[in-house]
């Protein structure tokens, strides 16, 4: 394998991890996908043609843009924060559904263990 090779598994590896951590509720939407859209801008140089499509990342954070993810929030005004959170809801309305698929197509294409197919066992 080469160090570009090494390079370009490293962040698929992070970009399943982050994937399942969003599908596992282990971090929310709006912080899930701003830490899966820094991974994605760090894979761009060892990007393959036939990689997954995750315009969708980009898509949700040009809306959530101006709201305050993750730490930033807790510098914010209770009352303020209160009112961005139904900005937030709106959009994980029109988002969550794809992005949770999105996550699911990434693991499935990209884990390590891909013998094992997705736990919800399709039917």
């Amino acid at each position: 394998m080469t160090p570009e090779e090494k390079e370009r598994q490293r962040f698929i590896n992070k970009i399943v991890s982050n994937a399942r951590a969003i599908i596992s509720n282990q971090v929310a939407i709006p912080l899930g996908v701003y830490k899966m859209n820094q991974i994605i801008s760090w894979l761009e140089p060892y990007r393959k043609t036939d990689d997954v499509e995750v315009g969708i990342f980009r898509d949700y954070d040009l809306i959530i843009d101006d709201l305050p993810v993750g730490t930033e929030r807790l510098q914010w005004n209770i009352e303020k924060l209160i009112e961005f959170e139904n900005e937030f809801d709106e959009t994980n309305k029109i988002f969550k559904a794809d992005i949770l698929r999105k996550c699911r197509q990434l693991i499935d294409a990209y884990s390590s263990d891909n013998s094992k197919k997705s736990e919800g066992k399709e039917e």
